[in-house]
Formats: C-alpha cells, structure tokens, sequence
C-alpha cells in the first residue's frame, strides 16, 4: 500500500481503518525521510487546522495539483524535465497551498455575514464594533462578522431595532433598512421597518437619513417616516416614547391620545383593538403600564373613560 497524501489526511483527521493506521506506522518508522514527511506534512495540517480552515480534502487535492503543476511549468520553461528531489518539490507546494489556505480563510472571515432573526422573543446583542443593539419581536438583521473596513454597515431587513452606537470618528454606522439609510457616528436611536414603511427615532446624538437625493439630519427627540411606495421622508417631533416599550416592558403615556395607546398596543399583542366611537380618539390618557397583561391594561383604559370592552369575531371594541 503506497502512502500517499489522501492515505495521511485520512489518518491525521482519524477517519482512517486500523490497518490502514498500523501501515502508515511501519512506514513511517521503516526510514528518516518517511518520517521527515510525515512531521512536514503534519505541521501544514495543524497549522490549517490553526487557521480555521475546514477544507481539508480540498487541500489535500489541491496540493496533489500543484505538484504536477510545478514540474509541467519547469519542462516547459527549460524544454526538458529537470527531476528535483520529491521531498523539495512536495515542500515547495506544501508552503504554496499553506499560503493559499491562509488567504482563503482571510477573505473569508472578513466578508461572512452574520443573520439575525428574532421570532416571538426581544433580543439584546453586542456587534463586532461594540454597539449594542436590541431587536423587537420578529426582526431581521444582517451584518459582517467583522468591522474592518472604512464603513460599519448592517441591514435591517424586517422589525425594530434600537442601537446604542459606539462612537468612531472615522468610521461611520450605517443601516440600509429598504431604499433608506441611515448614517451616524455614535449615538443611540430606534429603526423601524414595517411593510416597506421606515421610521427613525433619535434618542440621543444626531443621525442623518437619506432617501433617493433627499437627507434629514434629526436631532434628539425627533423622527423621521416614508410611508411604503413613497420617496419622500416627513420630518416631526417625537411626541411621546411609546417606541421603547419593547426594550422598557412599559407603555408610558404623557397626554397621550388614545388612538396612538391603541396602534402600539395592536404591534406589541399583535392584536385588533379598534375605537368604536371617532369622538375616543383624542382622549389624553396619563399612566405607565408595566408588565401587565392586555387584558389588564385594556381594563384600566375602560375604567379610566368609562368605556365598555367587547370581543367580536377578531376584534377588541372600545366603546
């Protein structure tokens, strides 16, 4: 049995038969340059392993390759084959598939991208950069596994997310949530996208948003929206901070109309709350809810303005 480099990748990885174990074993004590072989090849194996390169047989494969293709490249620059010893030649290309295995898995570390998706659970995460970010129910987020380039950018693909964004001067934050982007150096701030609908919320620090050729600096306490379709961003004022209640567990209500309570309670309990009277809509409710029930927390509301809740079908109806 001829030892070979798929019979020494074989039993360095331990898939090997016994046999085929105890033949590599008398081979390699039978001569000096057996063993001086096997420690070489040996050393590129761990330094691979090292590395975190995973493709083994491919390297392997692709070392069998580069031997024939060394010895075709020599003849046919001199025109005859010149016969080097095969320890020099197999050294020579081992070194070569090392430095291409090293490369490769550089390339690689630098350009995976890692996915996020929460489902029915709100999810706190620390990124390469050290920003912190937590992400609302039903959230996808995508970015590269390492920040190292001029530029630390994720994807909001779906959902809500809040960043607590470290500061870089020289390297700035930014998210693509669709067609909008949003670009910061260090601050924290809430993005939403809904249905191709985008909102940005900035809590603290000042962010830029762009949209087509338009870009909005906002400000602490102000927000921007694009409503689906559209290419246009709406600046406003922040009325209230209802966008936290994910990240707080509290739905706190400073005059707060009872139409804007009944939207963020519809997000949050994915429910269908509706007003059964127009004349409800602008009734300012005062008072912080904390982790209570909808049930409960539609109660209060129903004491609270002397109102009636019914079920129907799908729907909860204020009355």
């Amino acid at each position: 049995m001829m030892v070979n480099d798929d019979l020494l990748v074989s039993y360095l990885s331990g898939n090997c038969a016994p046999d085929v174990a105890v033949h590599i074993m008398q081979w390699r004590q039978a001569h000096p340059d057996h063993e001086k072989q096997f420690q070489d090849f040996k050393h590129i194996w761990e330094t691979s392993a090292r590395l975190g390169y995973t493709g083994r047989a491919d390297a392997a494969a692709s070392l069998q390759r580069l031997k024939h293709k060394a010895a075709a490249r020599e003849a046919a620059s001199t025109g005859k084959v010149r016969r080097m010893p095969t320890r020099k030649i197999w050294l020579s290309s081992a070194a070569s598939v090392l430095v291409l295995v090293a490369l490769a898995w550089w390339f690689t570390a630098r350009n995976v991208r890692v996915e996020v998706y929460t489902q029915n659970q709100v999810q706190t995460d620390t990124l390469p950069d050290g920003s912190i970010l937590t992400l609302n129910k039903n959230t996808g987020l995508q970015f590269a596994r390492k920040f190292d380039g001029a530029q630390r950018k994720v994807i909001l693909t779906k959902g809500e997310a809040f960043f607590n964004v470290k500061h870089q001067n020289r390297r700035p934050f930014i998210i693509s949530a669709g067609a909008t982007t949003v670009q910061v150096l260090g601050t924290s701030f809430n993005v939403k996208n809904i249905n191709g609908g985008i909102e940005v919320i900035v809590e603290t620090g000042m962010v830029g948003v762009t949209l087509g050729k338009q870009t909005v600096l906002l400000k602490a306490g102000e927000k921007v929206i694009t409503q689906p379709g559209t290419h246009t961003l709406s600046k406003t004022t922040n009325p209230d901070r209802l966008y936290q209640y994910y990240r707080t567990r509290e739905f706190v209500a400073v005059n707060t109309p009872l139409w804007r309570m009944v939207e963020v309670l519809n997000e949050a309990y994915q429910s269908r709350i509706v007003l059964g009277r127009k004349q409800l809509r602008t009734l300012p409710l005062n008072t912080t809810f904390k982790n209570e029930s909808l049930d409960d927390i539609l109660s209060i509301i129903a004491r609270t303005f002397n109102l009636t809740v019914e079920h129907k079908s799908n729907q909860i109806i204020l009355r």
